[in-house]
């Protein structure tokens, strides 16, 4: 007796939606907590710094080329988590956490460039004290 194997003949996928927004949500750190940032902050409230320091951003839509930036020098992403907005089990963007261990305060920069049309490259950025 074998086994019979079934496959589904009605699946569809719809592409990866486009970038649609880029925000920093939170800035880590030793000496400065956990800081929540608000959509328009332009700086931090905090003095941050100390052992660690860990930056998070968001993303709606899917991106292709993540780069994070604090005073110029390359950050390296340590973490990520998916962001389900409705709970429909579906991808709708991405949670990033970035490693600025040894650097006690500058500007944080940020941008993607979207995964399919329209390809737009957005960006952000935050001075953290």
């Amino acid at each position: 007796m074998g086994a019979t194997v079934g496959l589904a003949t009605d699946v569809s996928a719809a592409p990866a939606p486009p970038l649609t927004s880029l925000n920093v949500v939170k800035v880590e750190s030793q000496l400065g907590g956990v800081e929540f940032i608000g959509p328009n902050n332009l700086s931090t409230v905090k003095d941050h710094g100390g052992s660690y320091l860990y930056i998070y951003t968001n993303e709606m839509g899917y991106g292709r080329n993540p780069i994070a930036q604090m005073s110029g020098q390359k950050l390296k992403k340590v973490d990520s988590k998916m962001i389900d907005i409705n709970g429909d089990r579906t991808v709708d963007g991405w949670e990033y956490k970035w490693d600025a261990s040894g650097q006690q305060n500058g500007q944080f920069k940020y941008q993607n460039t979207s995964t399919n049309a329209p390809w737009n490259t957005l960006s952000t950025s935050l001075n953290i004290k």
